[in-house]
């Protein structure tokens, strides 16, 4: 009974999730559900469409970046351009379909303000400062400012409580020795 289960479970894991699932019950595309919706999409951004339509209703995204366009049955993986351009998709028997409108990427997060509340230089360099718990600072070091050459130092803990990050790192090595300090999303 078990050797029967295994091929199942592996077939089963190799299945993905489809990010749109597209139908074809009349004249119209259903896609998640909805009659011949308008798809807003990031432009860069890859989306899978798992096809399952009438063989006399190809799905085909008029865009290029679409991979295994124009199928009744299978899926189609489109990334969307980059420039600021709207596609449709369309039957290509029949010409019915809707809009694809595509919209730029959301900005990256912006670091929050970092302020130094504590500096030692032992065996350790350790480095306290304000922050959050999703960004990490990133010490680096020089020892000559008329060159850009900076290097990362190893941190060995970053630790957050109650508002403050506690960087340490091993001492680097150099005299004279500038310290600058850049931060990170976790």
């Amino acid at each position: 009974m078990v050797a029967r289960l295994l091929p199942l479970v592996a077939f089963q894991s190799r299945l993905v999730a489809a990010d749109f699932t597209v139908t074809s019950p009349g004249y119209y595309f259903l896609i998640n559900s909805q009659s011949n919706p308008t798809l807003t999409l990031v432009r860069g951004k890859t989306y899978t469409f798992a096809v399952s339509t009438s063989s006399i209703h190809p799905f085909e995204i008029e865009s290029p970046g679409a991979t295994n366009n124009n199928i009744s049955h299978g899926t189609i993986t489109y990334t969307v351009p980059t420039n600021a351009a709207n596609y449709g998709y369309i039957c290509s028997i029949h010409g019915f379909g809707g809009m694809i409108n595509t919209v730029a990427p959301p900005p990256p997060p912006v670091p929050p303000t970092v302020k130094i509340v504590g500096f030692s230089l032992t065996t350790n360099l350790t480095i306290r400062s304000t922050g959050t718990s999703t960004w990490s600072v990133i010490p680096q070091f020089s020892t000559n400012l008329a060159t850009t050459n900076w290097y990362a130092l190893t941190v060995q803990t970053n630790r957050y409580a109650n508002g403050t990050n506690e960087t340490i790192c091993g001492r680097p090595g150099g005299d004279p020795l500038y310290i600058r300090v850049n931060s990170q999303l976790k």
